[in-house]
């Protein structure tokens, strides 16, 4: 089953996008009133920009690491022994 490594990081990926989805619409979204103030305003856009922006790179993150993991199992196993 060669196949078997990538439909699980295909999967993976899958899973990540479904759970960042639900913290981002349960966690980020509703993370308080909308403040009057300007400053207040500013200072929460920020950090629901930094939050999304930080579930992003999450994202990236876990699939760069599986799908390294996969090449380096690939190439590991594709380097010729010499022969004596």
């Amino acid at each position: 089953m060669r196949l078997a490594p990538l439909v699980l990081i295909e999967t993976v990926a899958f899973l990540l996008v479904i759970g960042e989805t639900y913290l981002f619409f349960a966690v980020v979204v509703p993370l308080g009133a909308v403040p009057k103030n300007p400053l207040e305003y500013t200072g929460m856009a920020a950090l629901k920009i930094g939050l999304t922006f930080g579930l992003g790179v999450l994202w990236f993150l876990v699939i760069a690491a599986l799908t390294r993991a996969y090449v380096s199992s690939r190439i590991r196993r594709q380097i010729p022994t010499p022969s004596t």
